[in-house]
């Protein structure tokens, strides 16, 4: 007798419960998939990557001097993908550079990361600080410990006081103090429109922390960093009303934020909390087939590959009305460039009536479709 043909094996899932930007109460389906890039081309790995689900950091692993390298991927609702981009700049050919610009090109949106071999700052006595020439590498791994930012724990007495957008980077310093000036290490990746000059790196006063460059990075953006911590109705200290902050100008933040805060009329939680991804990293819905270009990011000079215009499909039970197949949003590529791997994340959501009426909930059946 032939034998039976195998069943294929279930695909993986999470289901979580949130809310949209409406407030709307969802029940959302998360799918993940993992893709290697093989010559130009994404080729589907039957094992995907586990979710993750909690935040993983990097080594040493303690979330108080290291940064996110993996977020959590169970979060119900984002309104845009993530892009993210993990792994280390790498200087041409295998040789050494003092300085090298890498970055990702997706979908027409670019973000270009300029990476300096290590750099010191050499304290002048009523001058700005010099900066030492960069010494040359051959590769920098990617973590926003190495972008502007970081914490003066000295300037101020019994008040230290860290960068309220990267407290864990390079370069912040209040005062012009040669015990913390001399040696400072300096940023490895800035943004090339918007970077660290001596004249730039002394403070001051702590309000000055607004004029200070914004950290650069490919990676997940922390948390507790501004700006997406005023998404969760976390505003820094030390912001005049009439500050005009750069993420005002760049949009990324509401005009009139910080007179809001001050007025306690910020809401407390905002959906773009959701969304983690570096700056200009947060691209509207990806739907299969866009060109991504990484430059500099592999041993081999620059990567291509299309985004994968494959998509899970998922049909949802609630008790509802019968079963729904939602249409699935890309929540995150995330492109482990040094294992020459992508990690994408969808989600499908069913709405339902609120908390009060989950008692009466009688089924929740999911079912992830072959495809």
């Amino acid at each position: 007798m032939p034998a039976a043909p195998a069943k294929p094996a279930l695909e993986p899932y999470q289901v979580v419960p949130g809310q949209t930007e409406t407030r709307q109460h969802i029940f959302s389906v998360l799918v993940k998939r993992t893709y290697a890039i093989r010559a130009g081309a994404l080729v589907r790995l039957e094992r995907p990557r586990p979710f993750v689900l909690t935040d993983l950091y990097f080594k040493p692993g303690d979330p108080e001097i290291c940064s996110v390298l993996a977020e959590s991927d169970l979060v119900p609702y984002k309104l845009a993908t993530d892009v993210i981009v993990t792994g280390s700049v790498h200087a041409p050919k295998g040789a050494q550079a003092q300085a090298v610009d890498a970055g990702i090109d997706v979908a027409g949106s670019r973000s270009i990361v300029r990476a300096y071999g290590d750099r010191q700052c050499l304290h002048r006595h009523g001058a700005a600080p010099a900066f030492t020439e960069p010494i040359p590498f051959r590769s920098l791994e990617l973590r926003y410990e190495r972008s502007y930012g970081g914490s003066d724990s000295r300037s101020i007495p019994d008040m230290p006081f860290a960068y309220p957008r990267n407290h864990l980077g390079r370069g912040f310093v209040l005062n012009n103090d040669a015990a913390l000036v001399h040696g400072l290490p300096l940023p490895n990746f800035e943004d090339p429109a918007d970077p660290l000059t001596p004249d730039r790196v002394i403070v001051g006063e702590p309000a000055g922390w607004a004029r200070q460059p914004l950290p650069h990075g490919l990676g997940w953006f922390q948390k507790t960093w501004y700006p997406r911590c005023s998404f969760a109705g976390a505003m820094p200290a030390f912001l005049d009303p009439d500050t005009v902050l750069r993420e005002m100008q760049l949009g990324l933040v509401p005009p009139n934020q910080v007179v809001l805060a001050k007025q306690l009329k910020l809401p407390s939680f905002d959906t773009r909390f959701n969304n983690g991804a570096s700056r200009g990293l947060t691209v509207p819905y990806l739907q299969g087939g866009e060109r991504v270009r990484l430059l500099h990011l592999s041993a081999e000079g620059s990567m291509e590959f299309h985004v994968t215009a494959e998509r899970p499909a998922v049909a949802i039970d609630i008790g509802l009305g019968g079963p729904r197949q939602p249409v699935m949003f890309m929540h995150s590529m995330s492109i482990r460039c040094d294992e020459n791997e992508v990690d994408f994340v969808w989600r499908a959501s069913h709405e339902h009536p609120g908390i009060d009426w989950l008692p009466e909930m009688k089924k929740l059946e999911i079912e992830v479709l072959p495809s």
